[in-house]
């Protein structure tokens, strides 16, 4: 009889031991740090060899299936410029339109309306596998060109836009008890959230709902108010 020890991870012992012709054992005691065990097993020369080759193999194929699983699948990051007009129908009312690009294509979308390059053009930031990120680019250029196509405001989505305005020049914008911004939801036809929560860099957040050319009316007027001189 011929005794050889192996290290390795017992599977399917008795599978092995009726087509080996050997007797196998785990000595589960003697574990090592490694978080391996020793195998005995016990037959003659031939056997024990084939019954340690069928073990090797075994432990080859359960690593490369954990490998596989522990694989991360392929992801990209893609960043997409559009006009800031178009950020509100990207968004879609409460960020119904960002979820709904999500949910048909499997990325992640971000619009960061506050990131501007030097074209004054917004950053849309895609993140997923790179099939998923086409999708989602091609379904984002389809609203801009919408958008560019769309002159006047029969028919036309409302949307959201974002706007940073200094936080020491609310009070314009807002008036006393807030009558300017109605006397401005009056005028435009929009809807206008001053998120006072929301504070960046000395600049709060203002949320513009409506129509593109009403919401671009608005953000225009609200430029032009804050940069009135405080004396006027």
């Amino acid at each position: 009889w011929y005794q050889r020890r192996v290290r390795g991870r017992g599977s399917k012992i008795r599978q092995l031991q009726d087509s080996t012709g050997t007797a196998i054992k785990i000595d589960k005691k003697s574990e090592a740090k490694d978080g391996k065990v020793q195998v005995v097993i016990s037959g003659s020369k031939d056997q024990c060899s084939a019954a340690q080759d069928e073990i090797s193999a075994i432990i080859a194929q359960s690593r490369d299936q954990g490998g596989q699983e522990r694989q991360a699948p392929e992801r990209n990051n893609v960043s997409v410029w559009v006009p800031e007009s178009a950020c509100g129908m990207i968004i879609g009312k409460s960020g119904s339109k960002v979820a709904e690009i999500e949910a048909r294509t499997g990325t992640r979308v971000d619009v960061h309306s506050k990131e501007r390059n030097a074209d004054g053009l917004c950053l849309v930031t895609l993140s997923g596998h790179p099939d998923a990120c086409a999708d989602a680019r091609a379904i984002i250029e389809d609203i801009v060109a919408a958008e560019n196509d769309d002159d006047g405001d029969e028919g036309q989505e409302r949307g959201s836009m974002d706007i940073w305005v200094d936080t020491g020049s609310l009070g314009k914008i807002i008036g006393r008890g807030g009558s300017k911004i109605r006397e401005m939801e009056r005028k435009h036809r929009v809807k206008i959230d001053v998120k006072k929560d929301e504070v960046e860099g000395g600049e709060t957040k203002v949320v513009l709902i409506g129509t593109r050319n009403d919401v671009l009316d608005t953000r225009d007027f609200i430029y032009q108010v804050i940069d009135e001189p405080d004396n006027l």
